[in-house]
């Protein structure tokens, strides 16, 4: 996965949130380091697939994902590498604007995710 092409899907000042982190970044620069890059810093060998198809209303646009790796490398946080593979599945919510991600908005199990890393 490469975090420039994925950060050139959202717009320049996209809004991200992540619900296991509770407060969203703005901007795609933001997004691309402190969500992007900091998964796939973490998990280098990340998966991210989508589950059936997207369901799209007006300028939403939603879909089931499934996430897995194994967590190899640091988080931004300074939480070491576990080594720990894991797979976990969640829900994102998007807004497009002008065929890009306006809004990004993600909600999965960040209890069971972390206890399959073994941090709880």
């Amino acid at each position: 996965m490469n975090s420039s092409k994925a950060a050139s899907y959202f717009t320049d000042d996209v809004t991200y949130y992540d619900a296991s982190v509770g407060k969203p970044v703005t901007g795609k620069d933001a997004a691309k380091t402190g969500v992007i890059d900091n998964f796939l810093t973490a998990v280098p060998d990340a998966v991210w697939t989508m589950k059936g198809d997207p369901i799209a209303a007006g300028d939403k646009v939603s879909f089931e994902w499934e996430f897995s790796g194994t967590n190899s490398g640091a988080w931004a946080d300074g939480t070491a590498a576990t080594g720990k593979s894991f797979k976990f599945t969640g829900a994102s919510v998007f807004t497009v604007k002008d065929g890009k991600i306006a809004t990004q908005s993600d909600y999965y199990d960040a209890l069971g995710f972390y206890k399959q890393l073994g941090l709880m």
